[in-house]
């Protein structure tokens, strides 16, 4: 018996049902790619929709916001986002191939960061509108309470520690997203734009979200808290800031202002009946000082060592117990301050002598209020300079306690992050958790040298009793040169004095100034004395520097000064370079130093190397222009540069920045 033969349909019968089984997986996947399609386009249709609804809920700024409808705005959004990742996320590893297509290739490619960034920042919403909800209520037309708005709003931030921990451990993933899409300047114009958008407030929000965890403590929920303001004049310059003119206390209890009032700094100190230190040598030199009292206390630059030295000051001068931090402030500050609450009433016990202020007429209103009455002799004058703050400070108190819905919120929150930036508001508290927060937003003031990196802080001291800052003007270059050898820098300082010499010799301190009593101008009408400090890294060798003359005839000693700089170890982790210069009316000085630096380039572990500057902002000093030249060692090629230099010769990097606010200078090479 033999096999039967296969019939001769079968291999035909097996083509069409592997045809028919690739047409029943095409239809499917066309199916699935038209459902998925048709979901993305549904979602995305949701979303521009409530991105109408968005901008009219926001038309009005926060004080405007509905919170029923901006809590339901969010989570509607949130959701809508939500399903739109699950919806594309089959493509997503596709998406940084995509880089060939026309005009909107650099877009996909950054595609996946992107919904990373929209997924997190609607976290971050999500958790903050849940915990802050009560806070915007009272924000609202008649939404008053009994309760002042900061204490509501400290309470709501302290109900609300839960959600704003989830907020900033979502935020996190918000800002680790934007770093991992890097540079931007290849995206389309209209996504440029936005990004500008998102730098620009996205540091604002995570410094916010941070702050929001220790206010309330600082705000006295977890006990009464006391804080010394201290009101500096940045037309006499000091190290922290300015001479001050006048301090305070506020004291604060379950979020709500019990007490502020401000004295006279010549009204601090009891030396007539208590024993003081003397003052540093540079203050007892060149100021001829005999002991360091409360006015003159901010001589270290490193804003926390000035306020622990203030604080013990003024406690120990007015017999108060000790305080719990310290708050600086300058005419800046009022001037943003005012600007975001909106003019305010000096009032009068006549009401024709009431003063409203604002922010063009502030600095003319503080100066005026500090020069002389007809009548005055020194000593009243002296004292009566505290009388604008404190009714100053009664008025922002009873703008904030009363009318808080009248305070443009996104602009103080953007104007009161200028002002920490560029130190006109500097911030330092005893307690260490919360001044460790403090430290890391960069609020403080502090002197803080990167390990393995170079540091620049030019920090002038007026010691001239004169009010000259008004007029001086300061322009620094600085070079430095990497080798195998290490680096050599060299620092050249221009200082103008933009006042018209008036014929008269400079005279140190001139008593006849004050007797006469002129207008505050008069006292900017002066000689420049400056006592100079350059803090560089620690281990800086200093090899030549100017060496500035004062003839005696014009010292308050008679005698006359010369001698080079000093080299001091003044501060942790930093060494200083100390001199001492005196710059005539309508005249230039310039001020060089040339010195080696210690160690200041890193190695990463793929040999790749990275040279870091830190140029710090005097906290109250005008902004000046500050020119870098970067030498690099010979036969290496550049990775990177932040910022972008201005121009390249060479192996010579330049850089032109304005000093206003700490600034960075990155090179890293191979």
């Amino acid at each position: 018996m033999t096999t039967a033969e296969p019939s001769a349909p079968t291999q035909p019968r097996k083509r069409k049902f592997i045809w028919i089984t690739i047409l029943v997986l095409v239809l499917f996947l066309v199916g699935w790619l038209g459902l998925k399609t048709w979901r993305i386009a549904q979602t995305t249709q949701s979303l521009l929709a409530r991105q109408a609804e968005a901008e009219a809920l926001a038309a009005n700024g926060l004080a405007g916001l509905d919170p029923d409808k901006t809590e339901a705005l969010v989570m509607g959004v949130r959701s809508d986002v939500l399903t739109l990742q699950k919806e594309v996320a089959p493509f997503m590893p596709l998406m940084p191939y995509l880089g060939w297509v026309p005009k909107y290739g650099s877009t996909l490619v950054i595609a996946p960061q992107l919904l990373d960034m929209a997924v997190a920042g609607l976290d971050t919403a999500a958790y903050s509108i849940r915990g802050l909800k009560p806070a915007l209520v009272i924000m609202q037309p008649g939404g008053d309470s009994e309760e002042s708005a900061l204490t509501v709003l400290a309470q709501t931030l302290a109900n609300a520690e839960p959600d704003l921990r989830a907020a900033n451990d979502s935020f996190a993933r918000v800002m680790a997203a934007r770093a991992a899409i890097g540079d931007t300047s290849r995206l389309p114009g209209r996504v440029q734009d936005l990004f500008a958008m998102a730098d620009e407030w996205l540091p604002l929000a995570e410094d916010g979200l941070q702050f929001a965890l220790i206010a309330p403590a600082m705000m006295g929920m977890e006990g009464p808290r006391r804080y010394l303001v201290i009101a500096q004049n940045e037309d006499e310059l000091r190290p922290t800031g300015g001479f001050i003119s006048g301090a305070g206390i506020v004291a604060l209890a379950d979020g709500r202002i019990q007490d502020f009032n401000f004295t006279s700094a010549y009204e601090v100190d009891d030396y007539l009946n208590k024993p003081y230190d003397i003052p540093p040598e540079p203050l007892e030199k060149f100021m001829g000082l005999e002991l360091l009292l409360f006015l003159d206390a901010n001589f270290w630059p490193n804003f926390p060592t000035s306020a622990e030295k203030l604080m013990d000051l003024y406690a120990y001068g007015l017999d108060l117990p000790p305080l719990d931090g310290a708050v600086a402030i300058d005419q800046r500050f009022l001037q943003l301050l005012i600007d975001a609450t909106g003019p305010v009433t000096i009032t009068d016990s006549s009401p024709e002598n009431n003063i409203v202020l604002n922010n063009t007429n502030l600095t003319d209103a503080l100066r005026e209020a500090w020069g002389s009455k007809e009548g005055q002799n020194a000593t009243e004058w002296v004292k009566s300079r505290k009388d604008f703050l404190g009714p100053f400070a009664a008025a922002i108190k009873t703008k904030l306690e009363t009318d808080f819905g009248s305070i443009d919120l996104q602009k103080l929150a953007a104007n009161m992050n200028t002002a920490v930036q560029t130190k006109h508001l500097q911030i330092y508290t005893r307690h260490p958790q919360e001044q460790a927060v403090l430290e890391a937003l960069g609020w403080d003031g502090r002197l803080a040298p990167s390990p393995n990196s170079d540091f620049l802080a030019i920090i002038d001291t007026n010691v001239g009793y004169s009010k000259a800052n008004i007029y001086v003007e300061k322009t620094a270059d600085y070079t430095v040169t990497l080798d195998a050898a290490g680096a050599h820098a060299n620092l050249t300082l221009h200082y103008t004095h933009t006042r018209p010499d008036n014929g008269q010799p400079c005279i140190h301190f001139n008593i006849n100034v004050y007797n006469d009593l002129p207008d505050y101008l008069t006292l900017a009408d002066a000689c420049y004395w400056n006592y100079l400090r350059i803090y560089v890294p620690e281990g800086s060798q200093l090899i030549t520097s100017t060496i500035h003359t004062i003839p005696g005839e014009s010292h308050i000693f008679g005698q006359t000064w010369q001698g080079p700089a000093q080299v001091l170890s003044e501060t942790a982790g930093l060494t200083t370079f100390a001199n001492y210069l005196l710059l005539p009316m309508g005249q230039t000085l310039d001020s060089r130093y040339e010195y080696l630096l210690p160690a200041v380039v890193s190695t990463d572990e793929d040999g790749r190397k990275t040279y870091h500057l830190d140029v710090i902002q005097q906290a109250g000093n005008h902004p000046f222009p500050f020119n870098a030249a970067i030498t690099l060692p010979e036969g290496v090629q550049v990775l990177s540069a932040t910022p972008a230099p201005t121009a390249v010769n060479g192996r010579t990097l330049q850089f032109k920045l304005n000093i206003d606010t700490n600034n960075q200078i990155t090179v890293q090479y191979q």
